[in-house]
């Protein structure tokens, strides 16, 4: 009898403990630590959903317009009201959840969602990012408040340390997985095949980084694959019309650097995910050969970060596909 009044005190008490935490620390904590979560009250009330890490955004605003992609297409489309998640670092799991936040009753007809190369590769994949970016995808499951600052409080994520990260990587590197020749079956090899000099030569470094970022072959196997098919069951359960836009990455430049063999793998795994998305019943925007390498603003590491001309052309692309489905 003391056991079934206490679980019955405990079964009130918890409903009116989260009351009070939603109602007193909840939103500071959410602007410290899950910040993202606040942002799907005003996206559910748009036409659109613009979902992006960092290449939505100029990351040199005080030399360009600082506009957004999703803001060019807004220009583009003043019928429409176009709202973002700008989330760096972040992937498709990460949109996923927040996009499952979002009232069903919300105005959404349209989901933009960026599809980086370098998403479904071992470094992303086991970025030191990942631990802190999964920490926050706790507050944006839907449960009580109360519960998942609980669950964040007992570490229920996949919080792996920098050490465990990078082992998996390198051995993702070592397996014996890309279709060329022998010194380049793997990265780790292809990364030691002498290439500009020896290791300090800057040319070498960023020659090692594409490989690194681009050398795999995707297939039905890759997480980040699967990622993306929640995200486009989430948009068929919704009725929301999904549109994948494949980012622009700097084929110009991992060319001059590494070569067709890279190169290829490059546009062979774009136009995998580009079939593969429509045949799941997506819109696909192939871009990842549209910009030139002078529209891309980093020069020491393999990004999706564009100047305003890049941005412009990127939301060009999306403009009219807008206006003619």
């Amino acid at each position: 009898m003391k056991i079934a009044t206490r679980i019955l005190v405990l079964a009130m008490l918890l409903p009116a403990l989260n009351w009070l935490y939603v109602h007193t620390s909840y939103k500071s904590y959410l602007f410290e630590e899950a910040d993202q979560l606040l942002q799907v009250e005003k996206v559910a009330n748009c036409d659109v959903v613009y979902t992006s890490a960092s290449s939505n955004f100029s990351p040199d605003p005080w030399h360009e317009s600082h506009k957004k992609i999703s803001e060019f297409i807004g220009e583009s489309n003043p019928e429409l009201l176009i709202e973002a998640f700008n989330i760096p670092a972040s992937h498709a799991r990460i949109h996923t959840i927040l996009l499952r936040r979002i009232p069903p009753s919300s105005s959404i007809r349209t989901v933009i969602a960026t599809v980086n190369l370098r998403s479904f590769g071992a470094d992303w994949q086991n970025s030191i990012l990942e631990t802190p970016l999964n920490k926050k995808n706790v507050m944006y499951a839907d449960r009580p408040p109360l519960l998942n600052r609980f669950l964040v409080s007992l570490n229920f994520y996949d919080n792996k340390s920098d050490l465990e990260r990078e082992n998996i990587k390198l051995d993702l590197w070592a397996q014996t997985t890309l279709p060329l020749e022998r010194v380049k079956s793997n990265v780790i090899d292809w990364c030691a095949e002498e290439k500009w000099g020896d290791w300090t030569n800057p040319k070498r470094q960023l020659a090692d980084q594409f490989i690194k970022q681009y050398a795999f072959v995707l297939d039905e196997s890759n997480a980040t694959v699967h990622e993306f098919d929640a995200m486009i069951e989430i948009c068929k359960e919704r009725n929301w019309k999904l549109i994948m836009h494949i980012l622009p990455e700097n084929i110009e430049k991992a060319d001059s650097l590494v070569g067709s063999d890279l190169t290829d793998l490059m546009v062979q795994n774009a136009t995998w995910l580009e079939r593969r998305f429509i045949g799941k019943g997506a819109t696909v925007i192939n871009n990842v050969d549209l910009l030139p390498s002078s529209c891309f603003t980093d020069k020491d590491f393999p990004t999706e970060h564009y100047n305003e001309v890049g941005r412009r052309s990127i939301a060009s692309s999306f403009s009219n596909k807008l206006k003619t489905d």
